[in-house]
């Protein structure tokens, strides 16, 4: 068992074992020794450290925290040893050892620029003479004008070489104390002769390039306070959202001032599932938020280091929670999985007038319109509620159809999804329905209940209303969504059924007292569309319709044409005969 000792390297904090930094702090005052004489020295060995720091963090992984000898060996030996600077063999197998981990980067070489160095960086990453380079801008700029803005455009996004690093990185050379060493040098004398005279007439000194200098500045803060700004932005949506999770969670505790839809506990087995759901939707949602207000935070405050502990456990925290939605989700699913119904057949009186007066319930609360029925096109409104601690579904349909009796018959089929088709049927025998039947006025209720002890399986009904022939309805207004798809001979849509007297005929529902101001399937419009991409449009002027495919078959008073592959073919009026069935729809 070793001791491990804490240093700071190029301001990074490493966890160091003991023999290694004895070994480690003999390299440094190796170095220090070697360049007692020289000039620059403090920034070379700040240039060294900085290296020396980012070799070690690529040896650091999860699993293993901590710098070992052996670390400290393979990282001295690529940096090169004092005793080795001035030994050209040892110097060339140092660079032949390195050049296989260098990557070149692209940088602005502030060393020799025009204006603000991009082109010769890009002439460093390519290895090209910046003279072309320079042709291709101003090509560019006499051409189009096009050259100018890319310039500034790169000026504002590449970054520009300001360590000695930087400097060898964007040379492809491989950043060892030699390299290090004669980049510091070589830049002392640039600033020699700078401060002495011999370079005042140089090109980086003129007006026009103090000119771009200062409107680059000037782009670089505009873009910096648009990214201020959107980084606010960020602060501000995802704080939001992560206090409305926040208050979410509350609810479940039912602290005050927090609420949530009571009616989704009715959908989990449990209530502590349900809360354990409520928690891992939470934190599905809310943990990118909270991420992305941490990354507005950084970028309002400067802070360039992200937490790596941070990142790591808001990721370990999500995935758990996506695992557990995904795990509760199939649960859940499960019980959903199978559907079963169950017929009831319901007694009437009959009323002494052979006439029957159908209304809704309205006096608690207005039925809102209901789309549509079908299983397939079913639209995911669960039109719930919970009062009293039971549960009440809208999810009722009143259909008209002809009876084999020579009296008025009501069939009630409860609908219910579950596990097996056992528990499906289960599920609807706890359906529970009331009407109330004054001699020849039906009265329904708008919803149904479900015993307080069940959970929503998708329980849905539907009255069947049997009229006998010769047989009277009148349809009051306030079934308004509550009736569906009541065949008729004049085919009148339901939403203008209402208001009026129907008779059950031999042809079928006939109407007494429409004056043909009602909307039908003729001259009503009927427009469906699919996912797939197909399109059924159907109005007075014809029938339209639209395969998933773009093929195209449309029927009018012209007769048919058929548009498919960019090829037309019409069949005219007179080579054809429609039949149309009287009563169908």
């Amino acid at each position: 068992m070793n001791k491990t000792v804490t240093v700071n390297i190029g301001g990074i904090v490493f966890h160091i074992d003991e023999n290694a930094y004895e070994r480690f702090k003999q390299y440094l005052e190796s170095i220090r020794v070697h360049f007692v004489g020289s000039d620059g020295r403090d920034e070379i060995m700040q240039d060294i450290e900085s290296r020396i720091a980012e070799m070690f963090q690529e040896r650091i992984k999860d699993l293993k925290q901590v710098i070992t000898i052996s670390d400290v060996e393979e990282v001295t030996a690529i940096m090169g040893k004092p005793e080795e600077f001035g030994d050209e063999e040892s110097k060339e197998k140092e660079v032949d050892a390195s050049e296989i981990k260098v990557k070149r980067r692209l940088f602005r070489n502030s060393d020799d620029k025009l204006l603000g160095g991009v082109c010769s960086g890009i002439s460093e990453y390519f290895n090209l003479d910046p003279i072309w380079i320079r042709l291709a801008f101003a090509a560019a700029f006499f051409l189009g004008g096009s050259g100018f803005l890319l310039y500034l455009i790169l000026w504002i996004i590449i970054p520009k070489a300001v360590t000695t690093a930087d400097k060898l990185q964007m040379k492809g050379e491989p950043i060892t104390v030699s390299n290090i060493e004669k980049n510091v040098q070589e830049e002392m004398e640039h600033l020699k002769k700078k401060f002495s005279g011999e370079n005042q007439n140089r090109r980086d000194g003129n007006i026009l390039t103090r000119i771009f200098e200062a409107i680059g500045q000037v782009i670089r803060l505009i873009f910096k306070f648009i990214g201020k700004l959107i980084a606010v932005f960020f602060i501000f949506i995802g704080l939001i959202v992560v206090f409305v999770m926040f208050a979410s969670l509350l609810a479940i505790f039912k602290v005050p001032g927090t609420h949530y839809p009571e009616v989704l506990n009715q959908i989990f087995p449990s209530g502590f599932q349900f809360g354990f759901a409520l928690l891992a939707i939470m934190l599905v949602i809310g943990i990118p938020f909270l991420m992305l207000a941490y990354f507005g935070a950084r970028v309002v405050f400067n802070i360039n280091k992200s937490s790596r502990i941070f990142n790591i456990s808001a990721l370990g925290v999500w995935l758990a929670a996506v695992c557990v939605c995904f795990v509760l989700g199939i649960s859940i699913a499960k019980d959903f999985s199978e559907k079963q119904s169950i017929r009831k057949e319901i007694d009437l009186v009959q009323p002494s007038s052979k006439s029957i007066h159908l209304k809704l319930n309205k006096s608690r609360e207005d039925e809102k319109d209901y789309n549509l029925w079908d299983e397939d096109e079913w639209d995911g409104d669960l039109r719930l509620s919970l009062k009293d601690n039971v549960l009440q579904s809208k999810d009722i349909k009143l259909d008209i159809v002809e009876s084999n009796s020579d009296s008025f018959e009501l069939v009630q089929v409860c609908y219910a999804r579950g596990a097996s088709k056992k528990l499906a049927a289960e599920h609807a025998t706890h359906i529970s329905y009331s009407f109330n039947q004054l001699d020849s006025v039906l009265t329904f209720e708008p919803y149904f209940e479900i015993d307080k002890s069940e959970k929503y399986r998708a329980q849905k009904m539907q009255l069947i209303l049997r009229v006998p022939k010769g047989g009277k309805v009148y349809l009051d207004n306030s079934l308004r969504g509550f009736i569906y798809d009541i065949k008729n001979v004049s085919n009148i849509l339901d939403h203008d059924m209402l208001k009026h007297h129907w008779e059950m005929r031999e042809n079928g529902f006939n109407c007494l007292d429409c004056d043909g101001s009602e909307s039908t399937i003729e001259t009503g419009k009927i427009d469906i569309g699919n996912d797939d991409g197909s399109h059924v449009q159907i109005n007075q002027n014809g029938v339209y319709i639209q395969g998933a495919n773009d093929e195209v078959v449309s029927i009018d008073s012209n007769g048919v044409s058929i548009h498919k592959n960019g090829r037309t073919k019409t069949i005219k009026k007179g080579d054809f005969h429609f039949h149309i069935n009287e009563g169908k729809k």
